[in-house]
């Protein structure tokens, strides 16, 4: 994992290293429209989640560095990936109408607050990653869902480039894997 440093001597990860390739849309929506941003809040803040997987992503990054300093890098790179997603999703939250606290909302208009009981923490480098596999593809099934309840293009097409981007993140998980957790 390449790191890019900045004349103060900060260091940040190479950011391309973890993303599928070609811009990121412009943040636009057709107008406002309190439905999509209900549905957008899951992808936000709920149990699966860029809010989840940032949190997650952090945690693992941190739980493995003193074993694997380069999974602990790449989980890095992941998750501040997941917090450009995160911040995406409030924007477009925002324009359509609604406040981006960390929640979702359910029948009645039940709020549920993101919990960090959402994360798996796993107890090692191999359950983790499996996690963080399972995570993704559960991640690019709610998008996909999303999509299909959404009929607006600009949003749509912020939905496929986040699905890109999760995609290239199994892709990554999987040569963790592939290199460390074979039998």
């Amino acid at each position: 994992m390449s790191n890019t440093t900045f004349p103060n001597g900060c260091s940040a990860p190479d950011l391309s290293t973890c993303t599928s390739p070609g811009p990121f849309p412009d943040v636009r929506v057709k107008g406002p429209n309190l439905q999509y941003a209900q549905l957008l809040l899951d992808d936000y803040a709920g149990q699966v989640s860029e809010t989840t997987a940032i949190t997650q992503y952090l945690y693992q990054h941190r739980a493995l560095e003193p074993e694997n300093q380069e999974v602990s890098d790449l989980l890095l790179c992941v998750s501040m990936v997941e917090m450009h997603h995160q911040e995406v999703l409030g924007d477009l939250i925002v324009k359509l109408g609604m406040d981006p606290r960390f929640r979702t909302i359910g029948p009645n208009n039940v709020e549920t607050y993101w919990d960090a009981s959402y994360i798996t923490y796993g107890t090692g480098l191999c359950d983790r990653i499996a996690a963080d596999i399972a995570s993704e593809w559960a991640a690019i099934a709610s998008y996909r869902k999303h999509q299909s309840l959404i009929n607006d293009p600009f949003i749509k097409a912020i939905l496929e480039k986040i699905i890109l981007d999760e995609l290239c993140h199994i892709n990554l998980f999987n040569q963790v894997m592939c290199k460390y957790c074979q039998p």
